[in-house]
């Protein structure tokens, strides 16, 4: 049973991956579960499986972000929670600053987050993000 309502929660994840980007994954990593069952398809790329992946490896992916005032804004195409599980499939979009460039850039993400009941309260099972680009039609010989 789930105590904690869905909508709620995703108003602390919002907030906490506004303060991701801003360089602070205090708010965002109680959030995740701990399991060896969680996983991560990261913006940074790569692929992480498990707390002792996913902990560090957030970690560093917060780092790569300086503070700004970034703010993150969703538009959810998609949700679905079950009685254990739920799901959004999001756009994130923002103008953040990472550590590596002298000036602001688009954060224009397409994700697919997955979230579980542990111990009553829903937490980050995966995350799968990715730079949305523009749609493109395959090429043929």
């Amino acid at each position: 049973m789930v105590n904690q309502d869905f909508e709620s929660f995703l108003r602390r994840f919002e907030e906490a991956n506004t303060a991701f980007v801003n360089g602070d994954p205090s708010l965002w990593l109680p959030l995740v579960s701990h399991s060896e069952l969680t996983s991560i398809f990261g913006g940074f790329g790569g692929q992480e499986v498990g707390w002792s992946e996913i902990g560090p490896r957030y970690g560093w992916a917060s780092s790569q972000f300086r503070p700004s005032g970034a703010k993150i804004e969703f538009e959810y195409l998609v949700k679905h929670v079950g009685a254990d599980t739920a799901y959004t499939v999001a756009i994130e979009r923002g103008t953040v600053q990472h550590v590596t460039q002298p000036d602001p850039v688009p954060h224009l993400l397409r994700t697919t987050m997955v979230f579980r009941a542990e111990d009553g309260a829903w937490r980050i099972t995966h995350r799968h993000a990715d730079p949305l680009n523009p749609t493109s039609a395959p090429t043929g010989p």
